[in-house]
């Protein structure tokens, strides 16, 4: 009976694996897991935070190591004005005549970022103002209604990169390499970008090293009521820059 017995003991033992060795086993496998998981999250943990510096990096920019230009134009009633001249003094946003808006920032708070604004060009130009109804180039203001183009009641509409912009147009941040037009032209109408406006990128991001501080001869009166067309038709369509639905600013 006990040979017996110790064969039956034996064979169950066998079928299962070896009893406590069986518990052994099973437990064999959890550390190697655990580690797999907590490496696998700190990887993620790793690149996660690598992707969120570099978003944050780009949303800081421009900062002022950095020297960006976006083309800018006045369209009225159908007729760009001619490029402002450079302004007596200038701040991180500025022209230097050349129908070019220079982001080069000064100031690391007012300029930088998400402050390098249409507001803040507009900001340092005297003579200058822009609202969602109004724009007042060289103390000449129109608003909407008044006064007309071509008998139809114009309203101030401002483009960038082929987008309208239907919040606060000061808040708008300058694009680099690309284009606003600010318009007054009635309801309805297709704003293109400034007259050659790559070409006016392209010489300034060639040309230009850094600040001249000489500004060039400041007209003495404001514009006449009708305003002088640039060389390019103001029909001309825009170049590659593509529509788009409208730009919201907060």
């Amino acid at each position: 009976m006990g040979k017996a017995s110790s064969s039956k003991k034996v064979s169950r033992v066998a079928r299962t694996g070896g009893g406590r060795t069986t518990r052994r086993g099973t437990g064999s496998w959890v550390f190697p897991m655990f580690m797999a998981v907590v490496v696998v999250l700190g990887v993620l943990g790793v690149w996660l935070s690598r992707d969120s510096a570099h978003h944050k990096a780009a949303a800081d920019q421009p900062t002022v190591s950095d020297h960006w230009h976006a083309a800018y134009g006045f369209d009225i009633c159908g007729n760009f004005l001619p490029d402002l001249p450079q302004p007596p003094n200038l701040i991180g946003l500025h022209t230097h005549g050349d129908g070019v808006i220079h982001i080069e920032p000064q100031d690391p708070i007012l300029d930088t970022g998400k402050h390098a604004t249409l507001g803040r060009f507009i900001s340092g130009y005297p003579g200058l103002k822009l609202t969602r109804t109004s724009i007042t180039v060289l103390n000449e203001t129109w608003s909407n209604g008044q006064p007309k183009c071509d008998n139809k009641p114009g309203d101030v509409v401002v483009k960038s990169n082929g987008r309208v912009v239907t919040g606060n147009p000061d808040s708008l941040r300058v694009p680099k390499n690309g284009w606003i037009t600010i318009a007054f032209v009635p309801k309805g109408t297709d704003v293109p970008p400034p007259p050659d406006w790559q070409d006016k990128v392209a010489k300034a991001n060639g040309g230009t090293t850094g600040h001249t501080n000489t500004p060039t001869t400041m007209p003495n009166n404001a514009p006449t009521s009708t305003p002088v067309a640039s060389t390019t038709p103001a029909s001309a369509p825009p170049t590659t820059a593509p529509s788009g639905p409208p730009t919201t600013l907060k």
